[in-house]
């Protein structure tokens, strides 16, 4: 499991007790789908970027997120960011990154 699917699952332990259910692996497949559907909503929803004109606000008002879930969606956004300048780095190693002007 990668650090990034790590963090994906402690933000899906939270809301699964958020939202009153219990441990993920003792979650019937229906209530797993709900608890993975709030994970993908929630971590959307509080992306910054797209809803704030400089990039920064998030979409959706996650000021009743918990100081916790707060925490946790901050450092998977931080391993995404992590993932694409890894992701980046390789590319520009193969030679594979070109500037804009090179776009048709």
């Amino acid at each position: 499991m990668s650090e990034l699917e790590a963090k994906r699952r402690e933000i899906a332990e939270l809301i699964a007790l958020e939202l009153g259910f219990g441990d993920l692996d003792g979650l019937s497949a229906a209530d797993r789908a709900a608890v993975d559907r709030q994970t993908a909503e929630t971590i959307e929803g509080c992306a910054p970027g797209e809803a704030g004109s400089d990039g920064t606000e998030p979409a959706a008002d996650c000021s009743e997120a918990n100081i916790r879930l707060r925490g946790l969606l901050r450092q998977f956004r931080a391993l995404q960011v992590l993932r694409s300048d890894e992701a980046d780095a390789r590319l520009a190693e193969e030679g594979e990154v070109f500037g804009r002007e090179d776009d048709a």
